[in-house]
C-alpha cells in the first residue's frame, strides 16, 4: 500500500445519517420488541407454576367443613372474633354499645 493512499476509515455508526444507522441502534426498535418479549417471559413463568403441580383437591365434605368453622367463629373467645367486631372494638375501645 502506498503512503499517499489511506485505508477506507471506518464511519461511526452514530455520525451516519438515520436512515443508513443499523437496525440495532435504533431505540424505537427495542421498544417494539420488548412487548413481545415481556409476554413471552411471563408465559414461561406461568409455566412454571402449572408445572409444578395441580392444586390441592377440595375436600368432599366441604360444606360440613364450612359450618363448623362458622360455630368455631361465633362461639370463639374475642381475640378470634370476626373482623368486624374487632374493628368495632378497635374503635370504641372495647366498650360495648348494651341497652339494659
Amino acid at each position: 500500500m502506498d503512503s499517499s493512499q489511506k485505508p477506507p476509515e471506518t464511519s461511526d455508526p452514530a455520525d451516519l445519517p438515520k436512515s443508513q444507522r443499523p437496525w440495532w441502534k435504533e431505540p424505537y426498535v427495542w421498544m417494539v420488541i420488548s412487548g413481545p418479549v415481556g409476554v413471552v417471559i411471563a408465559c414461561a413463568i406461568t409455566a412454571v407454576f402449572i408445572l409444578q403441580g395441580p392444586d390441592a383437591v377440595v375436600s368432599e365434605d366441604y360444606y360440613r367443613e364450612g359450618i363448623a368453622l362458622g360455630i368455631e367463629v361465633n362461639t370463639a373467645r374475642p381475640p378470634m372474633q370476626p373482623a368486624q367486631v374487632g374493628r368495632n372494638h378497635s374503635a370504641t375501645g372495647g366498650k360495648t354499645n348494651e341497652q339494659p
